[in-house]
């Protein structure tokens, strides 16, 4: 048995450069499956407006060709038609944002869970690092100003300029 030249716990820079790839592609992927359920939300939107458009069109032909006291009529579901065309745009458009935003949250979970499985620090961690430096700064500080004043105290003025050098 040939002993490990690398200690416990310790991931190799091509083993890291492997899972980097993996990750990469998984975040292609992701970025492939939000853009694809985007188009398709757009293709329904508009193919259901399609399909109402036309039947719009044929419903002008048979009043265009029809009795003209029929008008009145026809303005009141052309009206009618208009508003339905309208609200089922609105539906289509209202289902293809929430799948956006549904497949964009999907992507932010995945790239925040492949963050943490690579232990790549947050913002929150940057920031208690960053708190947790400024407090041991201070207490460096408030220790040196304690031991210059004690040692001028006891008359070891060289100990307590070296100390500030």
């Amino acid at each position: 048995m040939s002993a490990d030249p690398h200690p416990p716990g310790f991931t190799s820079v091509a083993d890291l450069q492997a899972q980097a790839g993996r990750i990469a592609r998984e975040m292609g992927d992701n970025a492939h499956q939000v853009w694809l359920a985007g188009i398709g939300a757009l293709a329904r939107a508009q193919s259901e407006g399609s399909k109402l458009f036309e039947q719009l069109a044929e419903e002008g032909r048979q009043v265009e060709d029809g009795d003209p006291t029929a008008t009145v009529g026809a303005a009141a579901r052309l009206e009618g038609m208009r508003q339905s065309l309208d609200s089922a745009f609105n539906r289509a458009q209202a289902r293809a944002g929430e799948a956006w935003e549904s497949m964009g949250r999907v992507f932010e979970q995945r790239v925040q869970q492949t963050l943490r499985q690579l232990d790549v620090p947050t913002r929150d961690d940057l920031d208690a690092l960053g708190a947790r430096i400024d407090a041991l700064t201070r207490e460096l500080q408030r220790n040196s100003v304690r031991g210059a004043a004690a040692n001028t105290e006891t008359g070891d003025t060289d100990t307590a300029s070296s100390a500030g050098s």
